[in-house]
């Protein structure tokens, strides 16, 4: 079972979705938190944003998985998709997460000099 979305909350007309698509996007979320930084384990679901963010990679999966050729209409889709679940990456960090942010991080400065 998937941990961010499941696919009998997922509907699309031209779609069909399964729990291997939602399987698939879960994957997805994972590597995008861990790209920066977040440990999914430490997260208490479930997360809006994250749901959302897993929603449109599985439609995104789905709508690949059922098209047929290079111009067909679902891949004008999975191009939305994945172009909503990116911008909606863009909005991830720890606090929006719930997460504490750790003393220190952010910018510092080191002088440079001779001696």
């Amino acid at each position: 079972m998937a941990k961010y979305v499941n696919a009998a909350d997922l509907s699309d007309p031209s779609l069909t979705i399964t729990e291997a698509h939602a399987d698939m996007a879960d994957v997805d979320v994972d590597a995008a938190l861990r790209e920066r930084g977040i440990d999914p384990a430490a997260l208490t679901l479930p997360i809006a944003l994250l749901t959302q963010i897993a929603g449109n990679f599985a439609k995104r999966h789905a709508a690949i998985e059922g098209a047929i050729g290079d111009d067909s209409p679902l891949i004008a889709k999975a191009r939305e998709f994945n172009s909503n679940a990116v911008r909606l990456l863009g909005g991830i960090n720890r606090a929006a997460l719930g997460l504490d942010v750790p003393a220190g991080a952010g910018y510092g400065n080191v002088v440079l000099g001779r001696s």
